[in-house]
Formats: structure tokens, sequence, C-alpha cells
């Protein structure tokens, strides 16, 4: 099963957005092992919020793995089950993550500074 979710959505309709998109994918779940994979973890937010929808059907397991970890200054940040890669709270481009969907394409990860956020603005 595949899911997208983006937490550049309004955070107060995300789990309306979670609720809505994903029922009948959450019905498989019913005492299943699940295994989230992520693309980066900011403030985690975005995952609690999922992964509380996920419980109520009632999985067996629920982990995460997730290939980058933003270091964030909010104690209550949420941490995957597994990670590769702990990264300074900086916004990031390259290897499928983008801005403004530039920058997705790139073989490597970097940080875009505020140059380059000014350029490639909406």
């Amino acid at each position: 099963m595949h899911m997208d979710l983006s937490s550049f959505h309004f955070f107060k309709y995300l789990f309306l957005l979670v609720c809505e998109y994903c029922v009948t994918l959450l019905l498989f779940v019913f005492f299943q092992n699940v295994l989230i994979v992520e693309d980066i973890v900011g403030t985690g937010r975005t995952m609690k919020v999922l992964l509380k929808t996920i419980e109520k059907y009632k999985p067996k397991m629920i982990k995460v793995a997730s290939l980058l970890v933003k270091r964030t200054s909010r104690p209550d940040g949420y941490r995957p089950d597994y990670y590769g890669f702990e990264i300074p709270d900086l916004f990031v481009v390259g290897y499928a993550l983008d801005y403004n969907e530039h920058f997705r394409d790139l073989n490597h990860i970097c940080v875009i500074n505020d140059h380059g956020k000014a350029k490639y603005r909406v």
C-alpha cells in the first residue's frame, strides 16, 4: 500500500486529509505489522497525527523509518524508530526532496540558502 502525505498543508486540516484519503487503506492494517517509510522528519507533527490515526485501526505493530531526522529545538519532537542521518534544522533539497518542485532530481542532498529560496520562490 502507498500513501502520500504533506506537512505543508494547513495543520488543522491535516487530520481531515488523513482520514478522508486513507480510510480505505487503513482498513487493511487491522492486526498487521505496519512500516512507515518517510523521507524526512522535522518536528514530527505530521507523523504524530498519522500514527494516532493508524492506531485506531488496531495494527499489530507500527514502526517508522526515515532517511533524515532534523535536530529541532522542540523538546517534544518525534523520533522515528529507525533513521539514516540526523541533520541540522535547515531546509534541504535533492534526492527527491524539493523546494517548490525544484531540485528533486539531484543525486545528493544539500542545504538551500536564502538566496536560493528567493530565486525559486513561487
